[in-house]
């Protein structure tokens, strides 16, 4: 017996307008962009957009309709696992994709958390202000940037979930990330407290990660200096699981590199990348960076 997810307790719920949890057929999936679990067959395409607004989205999982997403939500550049049931988000359980648009087939995109390991889905206003559909890095997610790959005048979005097995279940996504613009650094020095914001470091140019030159993200050094910390012999690092992390001012240098990035949670991660020989070795993670003191 199939157990249906529906939306109870799920955030934005108001912005989502629908029939609630009933069966409907997936779409058809375009060849050649991906290919469907096994035993799923093609049926009829999603229907219209329902909803009081017009324009909506219509959201599947599985077989289910979730409701339609709303203009006012679109706008907001909500990211995607966030509207569908707790159970249905972690991004590494998806299988397939399926993105209607105004195309004689929808466009398929398979395992997306593998083809895009660093990035997160979002719907937004694309061409016209019509809804669009993209993969996204975080960063440019939290800036309403440019999207990795996305698809225009989209209808209908479906989610097909892994059957069986553990596939994705360690994914560190889920749907409740936290809005990066938010984030709070505490600063505290001999001269005092203070604090950098998320719009602060989200600022901030993003260089190559050591040894993975196409990630981005941002050395500990800038963030020092965007909170006016010259000079010190020792860090102390904090992070929201209470974790803390020492280091010594010989341990940020060009062959050391504390550096940070912003993981699906919308939380700074702290890694400490040592070179040894021609490559790099990361240790001292910290999960969710939200305090520095300098010595």
């Amino acid at each position: 017996m199939r157990t249906p997810l529906c939306l109870f307790g799920l955030p934005m719920l108001a912005a989502l307008a629908g029939p609630g949890c009933r069966g409907d057929k997936p779409a058809p999936v375009a060849q050649g962009s991906g290919s469907a679990a096994a035993g799923s067959s093609p049926a009829a395409p999603a229907p219209a957009p329902t909803g009081s607004g017009g324009g909506g989205v219509e959201l599947f999982v599985n077989d289910l309709t979730i409701g339609s997403v709303q203009p006012s939500l679109v706008a907001s550049w909500p990211r995607l696992d966030s509207l569908v049931p707790g159970d249905a988000r972690k991004l590494g359980t998806w299988a397939l994709v399926t993105v209607s648009t105004g195309k004689p087939q929808p466009i398929a995109l398979a395992q997306p958390a593998t083809k895009f390991p660093d990035m997160v889905p979002a719907v937004f206003p694309g061409d016209g202000g019509a809804p669009a559909f993209g993969m996204f890095d975080p960063v440019e997610l939290a800036r309403k940037g440019k999207p990795a790959m996305r698809e225009d005048h989209v209808t209908a979005i479906r989610i097909k979930l892994a059957q069986g097995g553990n596939r994705g279940q360690n994914d560190d996504g889920g749907g409740a990330a936290a809005d990066p613009t938010q984030l709070v650094v505490a600063v505290k020095t001999a001269a005092g407290v203070s604090q950098l914001t998320g719009a602060q470091v989200l600022a901030l140019p993003r260089d190559p990660t050591p040894g993975s030159p196409d990630q981005k993200g941002w050395r500990l050094a800038a963030l020092l200096d965007a909170a006016g910390i010259k000079s010190f012999e020792h860090l102390v690092l904090r992070d929201a699981g209470g974790n803390n992390l020492t280091l010594d001012k010989a341990d940020v240098s060009d062959t050391s590199v504390p550096f940070l990035k912003l993981n699906k949670q919308g939380l700074l991660r702290l890694k400490v990348y040592k070179k040894t020989g021609d490559g790099w070795n990361a240790a001292g993670d910290l999960r969710g960076l939200n305090a520095i003191e300098a010595r």
